[in-house]
């Protein structure tokens, strides 16, 4: 998730870029192949739900793909496009980045580890990273890696920070490393001071950065294995990829974003803000990640019960709701009461969200839509009201 990203920022910065000659990751996208037998004709809401999606494709969402299920069963449904370039249509198979969403993930692979003892969550992360990275953050020396899965560190938030966009950004397809990427913390002020056992947190992409970075320190191995094999190929997400560690396939969407504020979007699908680096950069489809939320709140296959109990510890953050150890508790102005757990993300071209509803029957809402809602233009409420619109029905009944 990009935090406190001003639209006016990205468009200098954008435009710094543009002639970058660097080979695409995302090339131009090839039609997907849905082989799953699809029942949602017979989902009782399948005409609400429909209707609901050609609304938001009509008020300009590029590609939009949810997943729902419910007592009745799993309804999926698609709109729109996944490049408008070329006319591929946006489908549930059709791969696109889930952005922050990548960080819950990556925390239940972290939890794994805690569980086979590889792990302590109350580990200060100063045991683990080099003295450079501690003495020039604020904050760090206090932090443990609890803290950085819970954002309750208040270590700067480098996607808030001008100067790591135009890095990033004038190297569009650069595979960072870690400590590249943690110099964009370095003698910035924290979020709030350090506090022991906090009950407020505050949101900071840094922290995941952090524990990758420990994790490795850790493990002596490249976290993209422990994704990989404690989460990606243990549930089955064979249409699953982590950008910078893995090719990307030719079915994967396009992003788009309203560059100039002026109703026309723009293809913004090769502008990588440091993916690969725990905070955001896996690429998936709704079915996927349909397949990793039951594995996690349902089936509960992923982590033990503890695990899950740790995670499902919440403190508060104004801004983006309640933050769990990797999770995020969303929805508070839902009028139905019912709150969303799970994980947003937002990137440029891209935006997404999947949660299960705990106090509704434990149904799950996943939506992938191919168009980044950071800056401040019309189409960031179009999603979002989509997103809300969605949210309410599931709940609501």
């Amino acid at each position: 998730m990009l935090n406190k990203l001003k639209l006016a920022t990205v468009i200098g910065i954008l435009l710094l870029t543009s002639n970058s000659c660097k080979k695409a990751m995302v090339e131009k996208s090839e039609p997907c192949n849905l082989s799953i037998n699809d029942s949602s004709l017979n989902h009782p809401k399948n005409a609400l739900f429909t209707q609901l999606l050609l609304k938001y494709k009509k008020l300009g969402l590029p590609g939009i793909a949810i997943v729902i299920e419910d007592e009745n069963g799993v309804w999926m449904g698609s709109a729109g496009k996944a490049d408008i370039k070329e006319g591929v249509d946006f489908k549930p198979c059709t791969v696109a980045k889930v952005a922050s969403i990548t960080k819950m993930m990556f925390a239940a692979a972290v939890m794994q580890l805690r569980e086979q003892g590889i792990v302590n969550l109350d580990d200060k992360i100063s045991k683990w990273l080099d003295k450079e990275i501690i003495d020039n953050i604020e904050n760090a020396e206090h932090t443990t890696i609890r803290d950085l899965l819970q954002h309750s560190s208040g270590i700067f938030d480098i996607i808030t920070d001008s100067e790591f966009y135009l890095a990033v950004l004038n190297n569009p397809n650069k595979k960072w490393e870690g400590k590249e990427l943690a110099k964009f913390a370095y003698g910035k002020p924290a979020l709030f001071k350090y506090v022991e056992n906090p009950t407020k947190g505050a949101y900071s992409n840094t922290n995941t950065l952090l524990l990758t970075m420990c994790i490795e320190s850790i493990t002596g191995k490249n976290h993209n294995e422990f994704m990989r094999n404690l989460v990606i190929n243990k549930v089955g997400m064979s249409n699953t990829y982590y950008q910078a560690h893995d090719k990307l396939p030719a079915d994967a969407a396009q992003g788009y974003f309203d560059l100039y504020n002026n109703g026309t979007i723009v293809n913004v699908s090769n502008l990588v803000t440091g993916s690969g680096n725990g905070y955001g950069g896996i690429y998936s489809n709704v079915l996927d990640l349909h397949k990793f939320m039951r594995a996690l709140f349902i089936e509960k296959t992923l982590v033990n019960q503890a695990s899950f109990e740790i995670m499902n510890t919440f403190i508060d953050d104004d801004e983006n709701g309640d933050l769990g150890v990797g999770l995020l508790r969303q929805g508070k102005k839902n009028p139905s009461g019912h709150l969303g757990v799970g994980h947003s993300g937002r990137d440029l071209g891209y935006s997404g969200g999947a949660h299960y509803f705990p106090t509704k029957n434990n149904r799950i809402f996943i939506n992938l839509v191919n168009y980044g809602t950071n800056g401040d233009t019309k189409l960031r409420k179009v999603f979002y009201d989509m997103r809300d619109e969605f949210a309410f029905e599931i709940s609501n009944y």
